[in-house]
């Protein structure tokens, strides 16, 4: 696995930001769109308390939480925007033209 980075991140509809700097919320190291993710699940595979990750059918995409409690509360949350990504999206509101596939098949750790 690559190195862990520490990151802040913010949930926003669907998508998810990281970013450098706990509230300096400007510039995302990363924008991820939980459109093309299908769970999100406690992970054992890192090696690391608290961790979890998110699935799509091209990578994995894992994270440290920096408590059990917040963990939850992540898997919670980002299950929720998963899951209503894909109902708004399967109701007809398909307004969004940005919908790219990621062709990304490698697995990212932050």
């Amino acid at each position: 696995m690559k190195r862990w980075k520490r990151r802040w991140f913010v949930l926003d509809g669907s998508m998810l930001y990281s970013f450098k700097k706990e509230k300096q919320y400007i510039d995302p190291t990363e924008v991820i769109d939980l459109k093309v993710y299908s769970s999100v699940k406690s992970s054992h595979r890192t090696g690391r308390g608290n961790s979890f990750d998110l699935y799509s059918a091209n990578h994995t995409f894992s994270l440290i939480a920096v408590s059990e409690a917040e963990k939850e509360d992540w898997i919670r949350s980002l299950g929720r925007a998963i899951v209503m990504s894909h109902s708004n999206g399967v109701m007809g509101d398909s307004d969004d033209e940005d919908d790219e596939d990621e062709d990304d098949d490698s697995d990212h750790e932050y």
